[in-house]
């Protein structure tokens, strides 16, 4: 089993073998095969570095960047076929597990493929697609800032730390927030934009020489042009100063003219760190290390950005080349059984909202469609399961399609629409209690099975919808065991007998109180209630602790011990 790093501008390949994840190179003695497939003049399919080569010469027999054009239905023509984002990124795989193989001296079939955090569903169907395409199954999909902090903990399995990964690449940029302790690494919140990375400051610097020197390359040049600009941005990591070759003529660009140049890109990157904290509960004091990964983190603006909005200064403790595919390859260890990762425990997020499309009652009294009803938050550790209740919008509506989605927005037209059911059987009947209520469940696991119940609630009827997010890489039994592991998490938190009992115990307290005591012993069992129809683990435990102290000071009082909440 291998672990390949699928990038925008690069790709890598990665093994666990004798207790330790190593990345394999070319035959050009390369570690980093360029993401580029094209023509070459004799009509050959080029793939890497003769690619990118052919691409500078002309741009227009090839492709570039097409991982960001993942999920969509996008289009290319070039080497006279027709081509789109997942039979480019096959060729890459396909050259990824040529690379191994070529090491290995054996065939390579299985793959750990890590791909932006904030990549939706059918993005991520994309990637397996395209891995099926070149002849690997996908034993599983690992977001990248998770990979990289893999990587990391597993070189420092017993250091206790709060970790945020920097995650900028050439084309996505992804911010997670972890905790590293005793061989666990929890994922607590990740954030990202799936379109924003090193390929844009190099843009920006193009159209910023452009406009200063009133100048415009024709086709023909455009692909030496951008060439010389990379290198140039580049330069400016290590120097004050870099020279371009423009229209004939050397253009001198200063670390100045290039945070000028790209102050627009730069400013993208602070509102994703600021919801991965937030969402985290986190102040980026709390923070141990900022770890950069991904190529574009070695720019100075970049580094200076993480200083002045973290105040931290941002470690590179591990390649950011590199280390994203070495976490891959230790994921693959994980997934091997491995004895030399036996002790490491991961634990990742759910990266988008999971919820329904609804009506609201409009003007008129008419039902508007097309809102979107969460169901569980983003960043939500999984495996999870909760649920909430729905009505029809008229008494006698017999049926109900529930359309699944995924993704932020309020309404669900600008969201990812990942499956729907039709439930039917809801009219309301003559004695018939709850009519028109049904109960909508979505349990979520670390494979990315996503499992949609949907109960009648006046007649108790199911019905059932599975959406797998590597479909067909896991087969009909591996699906139905891990629908059975999530089986216990589909208890409501109210009826799970710790806060059964806690309740229980308030009631008796209740009974026992009089006057302000007992006014304020109710509202905190109240709190309490509330935050279990919440299903939010953090708010049930504040809340919990909150009622727990207010019961074991009467008990105290009383003379009596009270349980500690953690022999219930």
């Amino acid at each position: 089993m291998i672990g390949i790093d699928l990038g925008t501008t690069n790709s890598l390949v990665a093994v666990f073998e004798n207790g330790h994840p190593r990345v394999l190179a070319n035959e050009l003695g390369e570690e980093l095969t360029p993401s580029v497939v094209a023509a070459a003049e004799d009509g050959r399919l080029l793939v890497g570095r003769a690619a990118k080569d052919r691409l500078i010469v002309d741009p227009a027999v090839g492709m570039s960047c097409f991982k960001r054009d993942m999920g969509t239905a996008a289009r290319y023509r070039f080497g006279g076929k027709d081509w789109n984002p997942v039979t480019c990124s096959a060729m890459i795989l396909g050259e990824m597990k040529r690379i191994a193989e070529m090491h290995l001296g054996s065939e390579v079939t299985k793959a750990v493929i890590t791909v932006p955090a904030y990549f939706h569903d059918q993005q991520r169907q994309s990637t397996v697609e395209a891995a099926k395409i070149a002849g690997l199954a996908v034993e599983r999909i690992i977001n990248e800032p998770t990979a990289a902090a893999l990587a990391y903990g597993y070189r420092n399995p017993e250091q206790e730390t709060q970790v945020l990964v920097f995650d900028l690449g050439g084309g996505t940029f992804d911010v997670t927030l972890l905790e590293i302790f005793d061989g666990v690494v929890e994922v607590k919140s990740s954030a990202g934009e799936s379109r924003l990375g090193g390929e844009d400051y190099t843009d920006a610097l193009c159209g910023w020489l452009e406009k200063k020197h009133d100048w415009i390359p024709d086709r023909s040049q455009s692909g030496s042009w951008r060439q010389r600009v990379e290198v140039a941005k580049r330069m400016l990591s290590v120097h004050a100063l870099a020279s371009v070759s423009l229209d004939g003529r050397l253009v001198e660009v200063s670390r100045e003219d290039f945070k000028d140049a790209t102050a627009a890109i730069t400013a993208r990157l602070r509102p994703v760190v600021s919801r991965c904290l937030r969402d985290a509960g986190v102040a980026a004091a709390d923070l141990d290390y900022v770890l950069l990964v991904g190529g574009a983190s070695r720019m100075g603006v970049v580094r200076e950005f993480v200083q002045d909005q973290l105040k931290r200064i941002a470690t590179a403790k591990l390649d950011p080349d590199r280390v994203v595919a070495l976490g891959a390859a230790v994921q693959a260890g994980l997934c091997a059984n491995d004895a030399a990762v036996g002790d490491i425990v991961l634990t990742d997020v759910c990266p988008h909202t999971l919820g329904v499309e609804m009506a609201k009652e409009g003007a008129g009294g008419r039902p508007e469609p097309g809102y979107f009803a969460p169901i569980i938050d983003r960043n939500t550790t999984v495996p999870t399961s909760r649920s909430r209740v729905f009505n029809t919008m008229h008494p006698q509506q017999d049926h109900v399609e529930v359309e699944v989605f995924q993704g932020e927005a309020r309404m669900t037209k600008d969201n990812q629409k990942v499956g729907q059911v039709t439930v039917n059987g809801l009219r309301h009947m003559p004695g018939q209690k709850r009519p028109g209520e049904v109960d909508i469940r979505f349990s979520y696991d670390m494979n990315g099975i996503l499992e949609v119940e949907v109960t009648v609630l006046s007649s108790g009827q199911k019905k059932r919808l599975v959406v797998e997010q590597r479909p067909g890489s896991l087969t009909k039994r591996e699906v139905e065991e891990a629908i059975a592991r999530m089986l216990p998490l589909k208890l409501h938190p109210r009826d799970l007998l710790p806060h059964r009992a806690r309740l229980e115990r308030a009631n008796r307290v209740f009974a026992e109180l009089v006057g302000p005591a007992r006014d304020h012993l109710s509202a905190l069992a109240d709190q309490f209630e509330a935050a279990l129809e919440t299903q939010d683990p953090q708010s049930i435990k504040i809340s919990a602790a909150i009622l727990d102290n207010f019961l074991r000071s009467y008990f105290e009082h009383e003379g009596e011990r009270q349980p500690e909440p953690s022999e219930l």
